[in-house]
């Protein structure tokens, strides 16, 4: 993917998620609840996780469900395998690094795992109460088995197969990456603590 077609597909999720974020902050206040700009980071960068695993969505009238639609990949860690088949492969190339940033399975691993844990990066910032890694992790699994049961089920049903991907692995990626962040924001801010002690 080129940078031109990375900004194409990140642009337009980008500005929705913003843009419902904000929606969603401002309903928030609205109803009287606190809701400051650590708040619609999260909210922001959460709607555009979602918008990103749908988008772009397809047409009804040219979707091809004649096969059942796409097929999900259950089996866990199918991206090791993939790994490990470029490894092989890399070996016989003249350019293996090109073989490993061209692969779409690995850019897709890659962004799904930096923008979660971009958003538990944000969430570790505003919540400080006891329990904040459990209510980490069960934002990290809504988040990530909604998005991929939306795919799925073909928007829930709204058409009549799936036209993306369900992935085990995009689970064990998009909880890790969340977990990730935010332990990683976790551990800066106890650092930072010890150092003002």
């Amino acid at each position: 993917m080129t940078l031109a077609e990375l900004l194409a597909y990140l642009g337009p999720a980008a500005v929705l998620g913003v843009l419902s974020g904000a929606g969603v902050a401002a309903v928030l206040r609205a109803m009287g609840r606190a809701v400051d700009c650590r708040h619609a980071l999260t909210l922001g960068l959460s709607a555009s996780f979602l918008f990103l695993t749908q988008y772009p969505l397809p047409d009804p009238a040219t979707l091809d469900c004649s096969g059942g639609g796409v097929r999900p990949i259950l089996q866990p860690l199918a991206t090791v395998d993939h790994i490990l088949r470029l490894w092989h492969y890399s070996r016989f190339t003249s350019d293996p690094l090109a073989l490993w940033l061209g692969s779409q399975i690995l850019q897709a691993a890659a962004m799904n795992f930096a923008l979660c844990a971009a958003i538990g990066a944000a969430y570790a910032s505003h919540d400080a109460g006891k329990r904040s890694a459990l209510r980490a992790f069960t934002l990290a699994v809504v988040l990530s088995l909604g998005a991929e049961l939306t795919q799925l089920s073909g928007l829930f049903g709204f058409y009549p197969c799936a036209w993306r991907t369900f992935e085990t692995d995009d689970l064990i990626f998009n909880i890790g990456g969340m977990m990730s962040g935010f332990a990683l924001v976790r551990r800066l801010q106890r650092s930072a603590d010890d150092r003002m002690s």
